[in-house]
């Protein structure tokens, strides 16, 4: 609910340009690349309660801080800190679910990441039909968005509730009590660089990575194009995200499977092509209805990549470094998500919607074609 479709438009609000909002959109992201790797690989020493306690708790109690704000910049710092909440949970989480699953990793990532996505844009939804209800049709005002951020801090107070209830039950991993600091310091150091030195791995993430380049585009400028471009109202923009994140969760299960017996490299590529497509027709037009066609074109890239390529990662790293390799491949990924925005965002000032979105894809199609020729002298 804090981010898509309403950050954006809040940035928007409150003044900021495109190279601005997606800033302020990727800033969450940024935070994820320098602290992913490290807090999944802190998780392997320490376990997974303590840092998914801590994670809950700033994913919980940050909505609040966007009650203080007045001015556009002033979203820098509370995205940066909010980034945080993500970039301790993410790669803790996924590793918990790899470290269960067995032979069913592809499908049970798929499953996590269902629910993820399924509360993404359902949040998307919520938040988008509040604001258009507040704004009685027209365009929200900035207490309408601080409205909109204290419902999402009642919601998170209520899941970080949840949390402290569930979390201390979870099962993991025996280990060592009594570790000094310098001794997890050390084994998390080597984790890291083992993962790092990887060349799969790392691989498998960059393709990750490259995708999410257009869906940190899509959080970004979606709403903003929808609203501004295409001429439709911000219910109708937090639909489409809807659809697009709904497209996605509905075909995740199947893709786990399909991509837990078949194999984990063909369902990749097909979905980058399936995402590079649809993103850059997208600014071709301004039909609802259209739009809607491409979203659901593109969430079933998504789910195509997303449950492949967090499962390829499991496969390849070893279980005593697998939330170093969670982490890592997190931190490959977030870097295509923030840099995203922040490319796309100068690129619209200078040449436009459409022009910048097929650069995009074409750059997403180059990498695909590298990441078979590789697969294909590997």
């Amino acid at each position: 609910m804090a981010r898509t479709p309403v950050l954006p438009l809040f940035a928007a609000a409150l003044g900021a340009g495109p190279a601005m909002v997606g800033l302020i959109v990727a800033a969450s992201t940024i935070t994820g690349i320098f602290l992913k790797a490290p807090s999944g690989a802190i998780s392997d020493q320490i376990g997974r309660q303590r840092t998914l306690l801590f994670g809950a708790a700033v994913f919980g109690l940050t909505p609040f801080l966007y009650l203080l704000v007045r001015s556009d910049w002033q979203l820098l710092p509370i995205r940066f800190f909010h980034g945080m909440a993500t970039a301790i949970y993410g790669p803790v989480v996924m590793a918990a679910v790899a470290a269960l699953a067995g032979a069913r990793k592809g499908e049970l990532l798929a499953w996590f990441s269902l629910i993820k996505i399924a509360t993404n844009a359902l949040g998307g939804f919520l938040a988008g039909g509040l604001l258009y209800l507040m704004a009685g049709g027209g365009t929200p005002t900035v207490g309408n968005f601080h409205l909109i951020y204290a419902i999402i801090g009642g919601v998170g107070v209520v899941a970080l509730s949840i949390a402290v209830w569930l979390i201390p039950g979870m099962r993991e991993d025996a280990r060592e009590k009594a570790r000094s600091v310098r001794e997890i310091y050390k084994k998390t150091v080597h984790g890291l660089a083992e993962v790092v030195h990887s060349g799969p791995v790392v691989l498998t993430a960059g393709m990750e990575g490259v995708q999410n380049m257009t869906m940190g585009v899509l959080h970004a400028f979606l709403p903003l194009y929808v609203v501004e471009r295409a001429g439709l109202n911000v219910a109708l923009a937090g639909l489409l995200w809807t659809i697009l994140t709904g497209t996605s969760v509905v075909a995740k299960p199947l893709m786990g499977r399909i991509s837990d017996r078949y194999g984990r490299r063909a369902p990749i590529v097909a979905g980058m092509i399936l995402c590079a497509v649809p993103f850059a027709l997208i600014p071709l037009f301004s039909s609802f209805w259209i739009l809607a066609a491409l979203a659901v074109l593109f969430g079933l890239g998504e789910a195509f990549v997303t449950t492949s390529t967090g499962a390829l990662v499991a496969d390849l790293a070893k279980r005593e470094s697998l939330g170093a390799a969670m982490g890592v491949f997190g931190t490959i990924a977030d870097t295509g998500q923030a840099l995203g925005p922040i490319i796309i965002g100068l690129l619209l000032v200078k040449i436009g919607y459409l022009p910048a979105f097929a650069l995009l894809a074409g750059f997403l199609l180059a990498w695909t074609a590298l990441f078979v020729r590789t697969q294909r002298t590997a």
